[in-house]
């Protein structure tokens, strides 16, 4: 028991060291993970996605031309961005799920499901560049990683607590406890975050397509869009999963219009 109790204070103690600027907004915020960890993590991910993916028989970067403009859209995006030295990169994954996924570092994974020129979400080369944008503005803030050094003490608790009651009198209690802490902190502090993050990469997302020539209005087309076709789709494996709605979303990127269009006009 004392072991785990230094152990958390260490972990405390470098957490609070951890301080870092967010490129995006300026301020300083708290991450574990270096930009190279960002950056190895992201390629772990991205490589063992395109090997799971080729494993199930689905194929990977099979449509060349759609490809390269997938590539050409994410070096556009990704060179306004305010991260552009990270050694962006995309795949396409041929399988009808409706969703892209941003690994940190900038590995892209786009889905062949989102974006079709009749029945997808993204229809068009700027509807698709808006979710680029969005992929990529979470990469710039760092969401993933500064999200799993939020939980690294929530979670080090409760596995504390399982291990130093396993064999106390009242276990079960503190079993049920320590499982109902992890729920709360990573069910509900969490989300919050994520509601947070989706807003946030939203808001960077059409600063980012702007600055790179894509019209901004195609963001709002998208979630109005979305808004329409969320029935019918598996929330857990789709676009439709991120927590805001799509109204509140439309709204966001509504009041942040005029100012994105601004830039875009002005290139």
């Amino acid at each position: 028991m004392k072991k785990f109790f230094l152990l958390f204070g260490a972990l405390l103690l470098a957490l609070t060291g951890c301080t870092t600027m967010d490129a995006v907004t300026g301020q300083q915020t708290t991450n574990f993970y270096s930009l190279q960890q960002d950056v190895d993590l992201g390629s772990q991910v991205y490589n063992g996605t395109i090997q799971q993916m080729r494993a199930r028989g689905i194929a990977v970067n099979a449509d060349r031309r759609r490809l390269a403009q997938l590539q050409e859209m994410v070096y556009r995006i990704a060179a306004v961005s305010d991260l552009p030295q990270f050694p962006y990169e995309v795949c396409l994954i041929h399988t009808n799920v409706v969703n892209a996924m941003a690994a940190p570092g900038g590995k892209i994974m786009v889905y062949e499901g989102l974006w079709d020129p009749e029945n997808g979400l993204a229809q068009d080369e700027d509807e698709i560049a808006a979710v680029i944008a969005h992929e990529i503005a979470h990469v710039n803030a760092r969401h993933s990683t500064e999200a799993m050094t939020r939980a690294l003490p929530g979670n080090l608790i409760a596995t504390g607590i399982l291990i130093v009651t396993k064999d106390s009198e009242n276990s079960q209690f503190w079993q049920t406890l320590a499982a109902a802490g992890m729920f709360i902190h990573n069910g509900m502090y969490m989300t919050r975050y994520s509601r947070e993050n989706e807003m946030e990469a939203d808001s960077v997302g059409l600063r980012y397509m702007a600055r790179a020539g894509y019209d901004p209005r195609a963001a709002v087309r998208i979630w109005e869009r979305a808004e329409i076709q969320r029935t019918g789709h598996d929330p857990a494996t789709s676009i439709f999963s991120t927590h805001p709605s799509s109204a509140q979303r439309i709204a966001g990127l509504r009041a942040q219009l005029p100012a994105a269009l601004a830039v875009y006009q002005a290139r």
